[in-house]
């Protein structure tokens, strides 16, 4: 299968999928669990963070570290799926920006 063709359908089998998660119930409560789920992870994330030392100079690779840590312990705890568990860790480590924005803000109001 050539290139063109393998991303046509690989483009094909994303776009009914993301169809499904927004279009039918059961789709939109599985958004909205992974979601939820994600909130609770960032949550357990930031705390940690904050309290870890040296958390106005934390590198992504190591907010990617404390990521992987808190999404494979929040999946042991409540029997996720693998690729549940890997949605949920790219939703979190989405949120590198949204870190690190927030660090520049604390360190600006601290002088």
């Amino acid at each position: 299968m050539g290139k063109f063709k393998k991303g046509l359908f690989l483009g094909g089998l994303l776009g009914a999928g993301l169809v499904w998660l927004n279009a039918t119930k059961k789709g939109k409560e599985v958004r909205n669990n992974l979601m939820d789920s994600a909130g609770d992870v960032y949550d357990d994330v930031k705390e940690k963070v904050i309290a870890s030392e040296g958390w106005d100079k934390m590198t992504k690779t190591k907010y990617y570290q404390f990521v992987e840590q808190a999404v494979n312990k929040y999946a042991v705890e409540n029997d996720l799926l693998d690729s549940m568990r890997d949605m949920i860790e790219k939703v979190v480590k989405s949120q590198w920006k949204n870190h690190s924005k927030g660090v520049s803000k604390k360190k600006i109001v601290k002088k």
